[in-house]
């Protein structure tokens, strides 16, 4: 059988999920157990993967290769440099005729990094078949171990990532009931800090590592101090 006669594998972008691996979807289990490939994002430098530790007892190594991908931290080669030679690497599989499972903490398509691997493929690879599985997001599972809600019937909600400025926060509160920052780190804090002071905050709430065995979550932000963010954190504030 030649190349171009042999049956082509699918792409399939999972969501595993905040943490958790009771959170992980029915049905990405299902695929992480079949696929003969596993992509999985670490930082580069790094061998850990938070992702493939969720779904660490779903999947068979015995049977099943996990590649390591490599995702951009700003130093290095450039990034669209990082995610071709990625998609490049998955393709190379699934023309090959294997299933190929490419990890991603929460939702795929919520600040996951195969919204980037999806958009390359589909660019350099159109032929090639992609699924997306969606996920549990971090900011629900936030929310639930919390025990705040998000929004109730009539409101509005943001989701932000935390690189905006004070004013920019301010004015989106006057749009916004509740705003959600995510990958909190120690100005975020600050800014925030600042508009309960200027009592535009109802409330703000730091959760990180939500669902996780590391969970931490503070109600009162005068108990946070600017060295408690984290990459794995996020913020849940509500105007008054």
């Amino acid at each position: 059988m030649s190349a171009s006669d042999q049956k082509m594998g699918t792409v399939y972008g999972v969501g595993v999920g905040p943490g958790d691996p009771e959170l992980l979807t029915l049905k990405a289990a299902r695929i992480l157990k079949s696929v003969p490939v596993i992509f999985t994002p670490k930082a580069e430098g790094t061998s850990d993967s938070v992702a493939l530790e969720i779904v660490k007892d779903v999947i068979d190594l015995s049977r099943q290769k996990v590649v390591f991908a490599s995702f951009p931290s700003g130093k290095g080669k450039p990034r669209e440099e990082i995610w071709d030679d990625a998609v490049d690497e998955i393709a190379s599989y699934v023309r090959a005729g294997s299933d190929v499972a490419f990890l991603t903490e929460g939702d795929p398509l919520v600040y996951g990094s195969f919204a980037y691997i999806a958009a390359r493929m589909q660019s350099r690879y159109p032929e090639i078949p992609i699924e997306i599985v969606p996920g549990v997001t971090s900011v629900t599972a936030a929310a639930a171990s919390a025990q705040i809600p998000l929004v109730s019937h009539g409101q509005r909600l943001a989701i932000w990532p935390a690189m905006y400025g004070v004013d920019d926060l301010r004015d989106s509160l006057d749009d916004y009931d509740t705003i959600v920052l995510m990958k909190v780190d120690s100005e975020a804090l600050e800014m925030v800090a600042r508009l309960q002071q200027e009592g535009y905050l109802s409330r703000a709430v730091l959760i990180a590592h939500a669902t996780t065995p590391r969970e931490k979550i503070v109600y009162d932000l005068h108990d946070i101090s600017p060295d408690a963010a984290e990459y794995f954190s996020l913020l849940v504030i509500s105007k008054k």
